[in-house]
């Protein structure tokens, strides 16, 4: 079983409870926390599909954050551990990152939300606001060399900041934005077609051959799995 719940400016708190595992997750750039048996894994920026673990005793527990703001809680470069499972206490991390885990903590326990987990996802996106700026870029699909150039002021100091904020380039970034409002339109039920010229895919191939390798499945059995 598996349920969220949405907390400010876009951050998810879920939880998942009695999953063997096995279960495809698209790429969708953001990082997770996830809380599992007691312990606190961080799952860097996804650039392609994975397949869940095994539930904890209790669950498992996650804060999901939109691309781009896990670098302020952490205080590391994302591009380090992208699409790795990595445990939180190896990481040299923020005290931000330390309170939420504390905050995290009595989630296995049956406690609901707590204030402070609210109070530093609000705070995390505060403070991304430079990462917003990109991602509503790279919606529009804009040209990298136009963000670069009203972003960072050069194309290298722009790839490197991508790197460390988004722990992936600009392009990929421009591909889960795509990959992601196709899954939108699927979801409401247009046409695979009407998706992929929607989205902005070259043509209906460019949308398979990107889901395949984003998503983990056709176009098709995405629409079918979400009807």
């Amino acid at each position: 079983m598996y349920s969220e719940i949405q907390l400010p400016q876009g951050a998810v708190l879920w939880r998942s409870h009695d999953s063997a595992g096995g279960a495809v997750v698209p790429a969708d750039g953001c990082v997770d926390l996830i809380l599992r048996d007691g312990g606190v894994d961080v799952a860097g920026p996804s650039t392609r599909w994975i397949t869940t673990g095994r539930d904890g005793g209790s669950g498992s527990f996650g804060l999901r954050l939109l691309p781009g703001r896990a670098g302020h809680l952490l205080g590391v470069d994302l591009h380090e551990f992208a699409d790795q499972l990595v445990p939180l206490d190896d990481l040299v991390v923020r005290g931000l990152a330390m309170r939420l885990r504390e905050a995290m903590i009595p989630l296995e326990v049956g406690a609901g939300v707590d204030a402070a987990l609210t109070s530093i996802a609000a705070e995390v996106a505060e403070s991304s606001r430079w990462s917003e700026s990109v991602r509503e870029a790279a919606s529009d699909a804009l040209p990298a060399e136009v963000v670069s150039g009203e972003m960072s002021g050069s194309a290298r100091s722009f790839r490197r900041r991508m790197l460390a904020t988004f722990g992936y380039g600009y392009a990929t970034l421009v591909r889960l934005e795509r990959a992601r409002r196709a899954q939108r339109l699927l979801r409401s039920g247009s046409p695979i077609a009407s998706a992929a010229a929607e989205a902005g895919f070259a043509d209906q191939p460019h949308l398979s051959r990107e889901f395949r390798r984003l998503v983990g499945e056709s176009p098709a059995q995405f629409a079918a799995s979400s009807a």
